[in-house]
Protein backbone atom coordinates (compact mmCIF):
# COMPACT_ATOMS: atom_id res chain seq x y z
CA UNK A 1 0.00 0.00 0.00
CA UNK A 2 1.38 3.54 -0.80
CA UNK A 3 1.73 5.85 1.66
CA UNK A 4 -1.17 8.79 0.07
CA UNK A 5 -3.45 5.53 -0.33
CA UNK A 6 -3.04 4.73 3.25
CA UNK A 7 -2.90 7.97 4.62
CA UNK A 8 -6.48 8.73 2.05
CA UNK A 9 -8.10 5.48 3.77
CA UNK A 10 -7.32 6.27 7.15
CA UNK A 11 -9.52 9.47 6.90
CA UNK A 12 -11.98 7.34 5.53
CA UNK A 13 -12.22 5.35 8.22
CA UNK A 14 -12.52 8.06 10.73
CA UNK A 15 -14.70 9.36 8.97
CA UNK A 16 -17.00 5.85 8.61
CA UNK A 17 -16.72 6.01 5.04
CA UNK A 18 -14.21 3.25 4.56
CA UNK A 19 -15.65 -0.30 3.39
CA UNK A 20 -14.95 -3.61 4.40
CA UNK A 21 -12.27 -4.34 2.13
CA UNK A 22 -10.19 -1.21 2.98
CA UNK A 23 -10.69 -1.69 6.74
CA UNK A 24 -8.65 -4.85 6.04
CA UNK A 25 -6.00 -3.51 4.21
CA UNK A 26 -5.71 -0.93 6.40
CA UNK A 27 -5.15 -3.20 9.54
CA UNK A 28 -2.82 -5.65 7.54
CA UNK A 29 -0.39 -2.31 6.66
CA UNK A 30 -0.68 -1.57 10.35
CA UNK A 31 0.15 -4.82 11.55
CA UNK A 32 3.25 -5.42 9.19
CA UNK A 33 4.97 -2.31 9.76
CA UNK A 34 7.09 -2.74 13.08
CA UNK A 35 7.96 1.15 13.13
CA UNK A 36 4.35 2.38 13.63
CA UNK A 37 3.09 -0.33 15.45
CA UNK A 38 5.64 0.85 18.66
CA UNK A 39 4.95 4.58 17.77
CA UNK A 40 0.56 3.85 18.12
CA UNK A 41 1.51 1.61 21.16
CA UNK A 42 3.37 4.31 22.64
CA UNK A 43 -0.07 6.99 22.19
CA UNK A 44 -2.43 4.70 23.47
CA UNK A 45 -0.26 3.24 26.60
CA UNK A 46 0.39 7.53 27.47
CA UNK A 47 -3.59 7.99 26.87
CA UNK A 48 -5.28 4.98 28.44
CA UNK A 49 -5.59 6.87 32.00
CA UNK A 50 -8.03 9.27 30.09
CA UNK A 51 -10.32 6.97 29.15
CA UNK A 52 -12.71 4.71 31.80
CA UNK A 53 -11.39 1.22 31.10
CA UNK A 54 -14.64 -0.26 30.40
CA UNK A 55 -15.56 2.14 27.89
CA UNK A 56 -12.38 1.37 26.44
CA UNK A 57 -13.04 -2.11 26.44
CA UNK A 58 -15.95 -2.21 24.82
CA UNK A 59 -15.11 -0.04 22.17
CA UNK A 60 -12.00 -2.21 21.13
CA UNK A 61 -14.28 -4.93 21.16
CA UNK A 62 -16.68 -3.29 18.27
CA UNK A 63 -13.42 -2.10 16.21
CA UNK A 64 -11.69 -5.92 16.83
CA UNK A 65 -15.02 -7.27 14.75
CA UNK A 66 -14.29 -4.88 11.92
CA UNK A 67 -10.60 -5.61 11.62
CA UNK A 68 -10.20 -8.72 12.48
CA UNK A 69 -11.91 -12.38 11.29
CA UNK A 70 -13.78 -14.32 13.55
CA UNK A 71 -11.35 -16.93 14.45
CA UNK A 72 -8.42 -14.17 14.87
CA UNK A 73 -10.35 -12.15 16.92
CA UNK A 74 -11.73 -15.16 19.61
CA UNK A 75 -7.89 -15.93 19.76
CA UNK A 76 -7.04 -12.54 20.87
CA UNK A 77 -9.84 -12.04 22.90
CA UNK A 78 -9.04 -15.32 24.96
CA UNK A 79 -6.37 -13.33 25.99
CA UNK A 80 -7.72 -10.45 27.69
CA UNK A 81 -8.90 -12.24 31.09
CA UNK A 82 -8.58 -10.01 33.96
CA UNK A 83 -7.17 -7.45 32.05
CA UNK A 84 -7.54 -3.43 32.75
CA UNK A 85 -5.13 -1.81 30.22
CA UNK A 86 -2.72 -4.26 29.85
CA UNK A 87 -3.59 -4.59 26.23
CA UNK A 88 -2.56 -7.34 23.60
CA UNK A 89 -0.58 -5.76 21.18
CA UNK A 90 -2.78 -5.40 17.90
CA UNK A 91 -5.57 -4.25 20.51
CA UNK A 92 -3.74 -1.16 21.40
CA UNK A 93 -2.89 -0.52 17.53
CA UNK A 94 -6.82 -0.47 16.83
CA UNK A 95 -7.44 1.60 19.50
CA UNK A 96 -5.56 4.05 17.31
CA UNK A 97 -8.88 4.29 15.06
CA UNK A 98 -11.27 5.68 17.98
CA UNK A 99 -9.05 7.95 20.20
CA UNK A 100 -8.71 11.31 19.30
CA UNK A 101 -5.91 12.51 21.29
CA UNK A 102 -3.99 11.77 18.28
CA UNK A 103 -6.19 10.82 15.18
CA UNK A 104 -7.38 14.28 15.45
CA UNK A 105 -8.51 15.14 11.76
CA UNK A 106 -5.96 17.03 9.89
CA UNK A 107 -3.32 15.10 11.60
CA UNK A 108 -1.85 12.69 9.01
CA UNK A 109 0.82 9.59 9.96
CA UNK A 110 3.20 9.16 6.75
CA UNK A 111 4.81 5.80 6.92
CA UNK A 112 7.19 3.44 4.18
CA UNK A 113 5.10 0.23 3.50
CA UNK A 114 7.77 -2.26 4.01
CA UNK A 115 7.85 -3.61 7.33
CA UNK A 116 11.95 -3.20 7.49
CA UNK A 117 11.70 0.92 5.70
CA UNK A 118 14.03 2.86 7.56
CA UNK A 119 12.34 5.64 5.73
CA UNK A 120 11.90 8.96 8.16
CA UNK A 121 8.32 9.04 10.21
CA UNK A 122 6.56 12.44 9.26
CA UNK A 123 3.69 14.17 11.27
CA UNK A 124 2.00 16.41 9.48
CA UNK A 125 -0.97 18.83 10.55
CA UNK A 126 -3.33 20.22 8.28
CA UNK A 127 -4.61 23.79 8.05
CA UNK A 128 -7.40 24.80 10.43
CA UNK A 129 -5.59 21.79 13.01
CA UNK A 130 -3.47 20.83 16.06
CA UNK A 131 -2.05 17.64 17.21
CA UNK A 132 0.16 17.32 20.75
CA UNK A 133 2.47 14.00 20.40
CA UNK A 134 4.97 12.05 22.90
CA UNK A 135 8.58 11.20 20.84
CA UNK A 136 9.93 7.68 21.19
CA UNK A 137 12.21 8.84 23.72
CA UNK A 138 9.30 10.53 25.92
CA UNK A 139 9.42 14.03 25.18
CA UNK A 140 6.87 15.55 24.26
CA UNK A 141 5.47 17.94 20.86
CA UNK A 142 2.65 20.37 20.36
CA UNK A 143 2.51 21.42 16.73
CA UNK A 144 0.44 24.02 15.03
CA UNK A 145 -1.76 24.60 11.80
CA UNK A 146 0.11 23.35 8.78
CA UNK A 147 3.28 22.60 9.94
CA UNK A 148 5.37 19.05 9.66
CA UNK A 149 8.13 17.63 11.63
CA UNK A 150 10.16 14.99 10.62
CA UNK A 151 12.42 12.12 12.60
CA UNK A 152 14.19 8.80 11.39
CA UNK A 153 13.23 5.16 12.40
CA UNK A 154 15.84 5.26 15.01
CA UNK A 155 15.57 8.59 16.66
CA UNK A 156 17.00 7.72 20.21
CA UNK A 157 18.53 4.75 19.25
CA UNK A 158 22.51 7.32 18.79
CA UNK A 159 20.46 10.58 18.63
CA UNK A 160 17.60 12.85 19.10
CA UNK A 161 16.96 15.08 16.03
CA UNK A 162 14.11 16.34 14.50
CA UNK A 163 13.50 18.04 10.83
CA UNK A 164 10.74 21.02 11.75
CA UNK A 165 8.88 22.89 9.46
CA UNK A 166 6.07 24.84 10.60
CA UNK A 167 5.74 25.82 14.74
CA UNK A 168 6.26 23.39 17.66
CA UNK A 169 6.62 23.31 21.47
CA UNK A 170 8.84 20.96 22.72
CA UNK A 171 9.37 19.35 26.59
CA UNK A 172 11.84 17.81 26.09
CA UNK A 173 12.85 14.25 27.93
CA UNK A 174 16.04 14.45 29.99
CA UNK A 175 19.27 12.44 28.37
CA UNK A 176 22.62 14.53 28.28
CA UNK A 177 23.74 11.33 26.07
CA UNK A 178 21.77 12.05 23.24
CA UNK A 179 21.30 15.91 22.94
CA UNK A 180 17.63 16.38 21.84
CA UNK A 181 18.32 18.85 18.50
CA UNK A 182 15.37 20.67 16.14
CA UNK A 183 16.37 22.00 13.05
CA UNK A 184 14.85 24.12 9.95
CA UNK A 185 16.37 25.27 6.98
CA UNK A 186 18.59 28.04 8.36
CA UNK A 187 18.03 27.36 12.15
CA UNK A 188 18.74 24.63 14.58
CA UNK A 189 17.99 24.72 18.79
CA UNK A 190 19.23 22.14 20.80
CA UNK A 191 18.46 21.05 24.05
CA UNK A 192 19.39 18.52 26.92
CA UNK A 193 16.36 18.80 29.30
CA UNK A 194 14.16 21.64 28.71
CA UNK A 195 10.67 23.12 27.35
CA UNK A 196 10.87 25.62 23.96
CA UNK A 197 9.28 27.02 21.29
CA UNK A 198 10.13 27.17 18.02
CA UNK A 199 8.72 28.84 14.66
CA UNK A 200 10.19 28.17 11.75
CA UNK A 201 7.90 28.21 8.36
CA UNK A 202 9.46 27.07 4.96
CA UNK A 203 7.60 30.28 3.78
CA UNK A 204 8.52 32.81 6.45
CA UNK A 205 10.58 35.12 6.79
CA UNK A 206 11.45 35.31 10.28
CA UNK A 207 12.45 32.47 12.51
CA UNK A 208 11.90 32.65 15.81
CA UNK A 209 12.58 30.56 19.21
CA UNK A 210 12.06 31.14 22.85
CA UNK A 211 12.68 29.22 25.55
CA UNK A 212 10.25 28.23 29.39
CA UNK A 213 13.08 26.94 30.93
CA UNK A 214 16.60 25.26 30.89
CA UNK A 215 18.81 26.21 27.89
CA UNK A 216 19.37 26.05 24.90
CA UNK A 217 21.55 26.58 21.98
CA UNK A 218 20.69 28.13 18.71
CA UNK A 219 22.96 28.08 15.64
CA UNK A 220 22.12 29.87 13.05
CA UNK A 221 24.38 30.96 9.45
CA UNK A 222 24.54 34.23 11.68
CA UNK A 223 26.28 32.10 14.79
CA UNK A 224 25.03 30.58 17.86
CA UNK A 225 23.50 32.08 20.72
CA UNK A 226 22.35 30.31 24.77
CA UNK A 227 19.46 31.09 25.94
CA UNK A 228 17.92 31.26 29.22
CA UNK A 229 14.11 31.25 30.26
CA UNK A 230 12.71 34.43 29.21
CA UNK A 231 14.87 34.94 26.34
CA UNK A 232 13.73 35.36 22.61
CA UNK A 233 15.91 34.77 19.30
CA UNK A 234 14.58 36.40 16.11
CA UNK A 235 16.81 35.26 12.58
CA UNK A 236 16.13 37.01 9.99
CA UNK A 237 16.47 35.21 6.16
CA UNK A 238 16.44 37.90 4.02
CA UNK A 239 19.21 40.22 6.28
CA UNK A 240 21.01 36.96 7.40
CA UNK A 241 20.86 39.25 10.99
CA UNK A 242 19.88 37.27 14.51
CA UNK A 243 18.44 39.26 17.50
CA UNK A 244 18.26 38.24 21.06
CA UNK A 245 16.12 39.68 23.77
CA UNK A 246 13.92 38.85 27.04
CA UNK A 247 10.61 38.91 27.01
CA UNK A 248 8.59 39.76 30.36
CA UNK A 249 6.88 36.07 30.34
CA UNK A 250 7.89 33.41 27.35
CA UNK A 251 4.43 31.43 27.41
CA UNK A 252 2.95 34.24 26.21
CA UNK A 253 3.99 32.84 22.46
CA UNK A 254 3.12 29.40 22.93
CA UNK A 255 -0.71 30.24 24.14
CA UNK A 256 -1.33 28.84 20.83
CA UNK A 257 -1.54 25.42 22.34
CA UNK A 258 -4.28 26.90 24.69
CA UNK A 259 -6.23 29.55 21.69
CA UNK A 260 -4.24 31.89 21.99
CA UNK A 261 -2.09 34.43 19.87
CA UNK A 262 0.63 36.46 20.73
CA UNK A 263 1.61 39.23 18.13
CA UNK A 264 4.47 41.66 19.09
CA UNK A 265 4.99 44.57 16.76
CA UNK A 266 4.40 42.02 13.29
CA UNK A 267 3.41 43.60 10.36
CA UNK A 268 -0.44 42.58 9.28
CA UNK A 269 0.95 40.43 6.47
CA UNK A 270 2.61 38.06 8.81
CA UNK A 271 -0.16 38.24 10.96
CA UNK A 272 -2.34 37.74 7.90
CA UNK A 273 -0.15 34.09 7.41
CA UNK A 274 -0.75 32.85 10.81
CA UNK A 275 -4.33 33.87 10.83
CA UNK A 276 -4.99 31.68 7.24
CA UNK A 277 -2.92 28.51 8.83
CA UNK A 278 -5.28 28.58 12.37
CA UNK A 279 -8.44 29.11 10.15
CA UNK A 280 -7.78 27.61 6.80
CA UNK A 281 -9.09 31.04 4.90
CA UNK A 282 -7.99 33.17 2.98
CA UNK A 283 -7.06 36.69 3.29
CA UNK A 284 -6.96 39.60 0.52
CA UNK A 285 -5.72 42.91 1.19
CA UNK A 286 -8.04 45.52 -0.30
CA UNK A 287 -4.56 48.02 -0.28
CA UNK A 288 -1.10 47.01 -0.35
CA UNK A 289 -0.15 49.68 2.43
CA UNK A 290 -1.95 48.09 4.97
CA UNK A 291 0.21 44.99 4.92
CA UNK A 292 3.06 47.11 6.76
CA UNK A 293 0.54 47.88 9.59
CA UNK A 294 1.99 46.59 12.72
CA UNK A 295 0.15 44.99 15.90
CA UNK A 296 1.21 44.16 19.26
CA UNK A 297 -1.14 41.88 21.66
CA UNK A 298 -2.34 38.90 22.82
CA UNK A 299 -5.82 37.76 20.95
CA UNK A 300 -7.94 34.74 22.19
CA UNK A 301 -8.71 32.62 18.98
CA UNK A 302 -12.04 31.36 19.95
CA UNK A 303 -13.26 32.41 16.62
CA UNK A 304 -12.19 34.28 13.63
CA UNK A 305 -14.21 36.83 13.55
CA UNK A 306 -13.40 37.53 17.57
CA UNK A 307 -9.68 37.57 16.38
CA UNK A 308 -10.18 40.27 13.20
CA UNK A 309 -12.44 42.25 15.51
CA UNK A 310 -9.79 42.47 18.75
CA UNK A 311 -6.73 43.24 16.18
CA UNK A 312 -9.74 46.23 14.24
CA UNK A 313 -9.84 47.64 17.77
CA UNK A 314 -6.45 49.42 17.60
CA UNK A 315 -5.31 48.86 13.92
CA UNK A 316 -6.81 51.19 11.21
CA UNK A 317 -8.42 48.31 9.24
CA UNK A 318 -12.28 46.74 9.17
CA UNK A 319 -12.72 43.48 7.61
CA UNK A 320 -15.78 41.10 5.42
CA UNK A 321 -15.93 37.82 5.84
CA UNK A 322 -17.37 35.63 2.54
CA UNK A 323 -16.94 32.35 2.94
CA UNK A 324 -13.38 31.10 3.59
CA UNK A 325 -12.77 34.63 2.12
CA UNK A 326 -11.24 37.75 4.23
CA UNK A 327 -10.83 40.56 3.01
CA UNK A 328 -8.78 43.46 4.90
CA UNK A 329 -9.75 47.28 4.10
CA UNK A 330 -8.81 50.73 5.20
CA UNK A 331 -10.54 52.01 8.10
CA UNK A 332 -10.45 55.53 7.37
CA UNK A 333 -12.32 56.74 10.40
CA UNK A 334 -9.75 55.11 12.74
CA UNK A 335 -6.74 56.38 11.12
CA UNK A 336 -8.46 59.89 10.61
CA UNK A 337 -8.95 59.49 14.73
CA UNK A 338 -5.21 58.01 14.96
CA UNK A 339 -3.25 61.09 13.02
CA UNK A 340 -5.03 63.32 15.60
Amino acid sequence: MQKEECVEIFERYIQNRANVDEVKRLSQWIKNNHEISLWLEQQILDSSSTIDSEVQMRMLKNIQNEIYSNSEYDEIFDKQHNIRFQLNKWMRIAAMFLLPLFTAAGMYLYMSKEKSSTAPLIIAVDRGQKANIILPDGSKAWLNSQSKLTYSADFNVKKRELQLDGEAYFEVAHNPEKPFVVRSSDIAVEALGTAFGLKAYNDDNIISSILMRGKVKVTTPDGESILTPNERVLYDKTTHKTTQSNVPNATDFTGWIHDELRFENESLVDIAKTIQRIYNVEIIFASSQLKNQRYTGTVNNNSLESVLNTITLTSPISFQINNQQVTLLENKNLKDHNSH
